[in-house]
């Protein structure tokens, strides 16, 4: 079932809840909208205290910037390459896999020079 867009202002104002079981599925909803202007919002969200919510995070900037019609690849590489540096291993695992699924020039050049390719 397809998510009513018009619900992405409800969503980002749920991704500052002080529940946990709220702001996850805000996160998952707004990558399955797929709209682009979310993606300062998630991005703030990495600073969440909950490695599960920076994960959905990640996830929910993947989908946007997988999403053909949003053409918004580029615009989440900094948000994602954020989670390269997170202090939970799940979450920067999640980061380089999206970064490697991305597969564009920002998003290799990130990885090449987190992993210190070419430095």
């Amino acid at each position: 079932m397809p998510l009513d867009p018009n619900a992405v202002p409800g969503l980002l104002r749920a991704l500052d809840s002080a529940d946990v079981y709220v702001r996850i599925p805000a996160a998952e909803a707004l990558g399955k909208i797929g709209n682009p202007v979310a993606i300062a919002r998630l991005v703030a969200t990495l600073d969440d205290a909950r490695p599960d919510v920076r994960r959905r995070v990640i996830g929910a900037l993947t989908r946007i910037g997988t999403e053909p019609k949003a053409r918004a690849a580029a615009q989440v590489v900094p948000g994602l390459v954020r989670g390269l540096e997170d202090a939970d291993p799940s979450v920067r695992w999640a980061a380089e896999a999206a970064l490697r699924r991305l597969n564009i020039s920002s998003a290799r050049a990130a990885l090449a020079r987190w992993r210190g390719v070419g430095l």
